[in-house]
């Protein structure tokens, strides 16, 4: 009986407190829910993604269900891969629209 009141002290204590050690405010969670995402950087394409875009130059996204690659200015720019993600074959999902005859 003693150690359950003693858990149900100490969890509405690190409520209260919050786990930094200081009072928690409503004020705190706002501000931090204001504030974007720090947006992520595309990683360097891998040489499999480069020889693809190499064999076809009109592909301007690639994928292979792991990473999404937007060809921009002639190199590839892809997204982080998933953290249980199992790659298949790339594949081009958008290409440039043709070039009106003139």
């Amino acid at each position: 009986m003693r150690s359950v009141l003693f858990r149900l002290c100490l969890a509405a204590s690190l409520l209260t407190v919050g786990l930094e050690g200081r009072p928690v405010r409503a004020q705190d969670n706002q501000a931090r829910a204001s504030e974007p995402p720090a947006p992520s950087k595309p990683i360097a394409p891998d040489q499999r993604v480069l020889s693809f875009t190499a064999g076809h130059p009109d592909c301007t996204e690639i994928t292979d269900e792991c990473i999404i690659c937007a060809v921009v200015n002639g190199k590839p720019m892809c997204s982080t891969p998933g953290i249980a993600c199992l790659r298949k074959d790339l594949r081009c999902t958008s290409t440039k629209p043709p070039t009106p005859k003139q």
